[in-house]
């Protein structure tokens, strides 16, 4: 890329579970749009793989589910089907920032859009609150909310100029991102396992949500197959509360997940310094990002 790159047309294509990745490309439309360039946002499920036209600007977008990207984005990638090259990006979304256990999170994805004649030219982390096994702190995630913006018109600002940014992740980290990939078998047992309470309404909230299929109503009661993708959307968005996880319960957030309930306390909420509030190793990713 040279400093001569031009963008025409943006292309956002992502999953997103919970919503925290969806928040992420809404922010990018913005940007874009701010600065009149179109853009196409899709979101990638088990009934809706995006196509990418040669002339667009791809910018993928995804959670990071055990040091990778979730398997829904891989099987999306394999349906790309490029004549020419497409100049692409990597925005990966972690609760945990980039530590060393997230520095190839992106690796798999990048390989998989080159076999596709995608060029990868820039990559990056963006941080949001945590859905899974730790709860953020409310303070420190209305934190990374409030830096949302100005984070992502920073990595526009580089995608525009034709900045190259790539990562060379160590070793170790790559190795954990091979092992990562075991989480997907466990993630089709989890979803096997998945209990319902007897306030379940039979609404059908889950089964219509699903981003992978893994529920169908039968009989007014929900049933679980193999294809959960371990998003935890059904947990978090299920109107009653009426599913709990059978295996694993540590995984989901016993005071649940609710990103439009931490958007409404930005409003009135004045959170303390970054420091007290990322305190100790476990958030020294999310101390550095927000320091930056």
């Amino acid at each position: 890329m040279t400093d001569m790159f031009q963008v025409n047309k943006v292309k956002i294509i992502y999953f997103s579970g919970t919503g925290n990745t969806a928040m992420v490309a809404e922010e990018f439309e913005r940007e874009f749009i701010r600065r009149a360039i179109p853009v196409v946002m899709s979101e990638i499920s088990a009934g809706n793989f995006p196509s990418v036209d040669d002339d667009d600007l791809l910018i993928l977008m995804f959670p990071v589910h055990a040091f990778n990207a979730p398997e829904i984005v891989y099987e999306w990638i394999e349906t790309i089907n490029a004549h020419d090259p497409i100049s692409a990006v990597v925005i990966s979304v972690s609760a945990g920032g980039s530590t060393k256990p997230n520095m190839a999170c992106r690796l798999s994805s990048i390989r998989g859009l080159e076999r596709k004649n995608c060029h990868v030219y820039y990559e990056e982390m963006l941080v949001m609150p945590s859905n899974l096994v730790v709860q953020t702190p409310v303070g420190l995630a209305i934190r990374m909310l409030e830096i949302l913006p100005s984070k992502v018109r920073g990595i526009v600002d580089d995608i525009l100029s034709g900045t190259q940014l790539r990562t060379d992740p160590p070793l170790p980290a790559c190795i954990l991102s091979r092992t990562g990939e075991l989480e997907k078998r466990g993630a089709k047992l989890f979803g096997k396992k998945i209990r319902v309470k007897n306030n379940c309404k039979g609404c059908g909230w889950c089964e219509r949500n699903c981003p992978s299929n893994n529920i169908i109503m039968s009989n007014g009661k929900p049933l679980f197959n193999g294809t959960c993708l371990l998003c935890l959307k059904c947990f978090y968005g299920c109107p009653e509360k009426a599913l709990e996880p059978g295996i694993l319960k540590f995984f989901v957030l016993k005071d649940g997940y609710d990103l439009k309930s931490l958007k409404k306390r930005m409003e009135g909420d004045k959170p303390e310094p970054v420091e007290e509030l990322a305190k100790g190793y476990l958030w020294k990713g999310v101390r550095d990002y927000l320091s930056e």
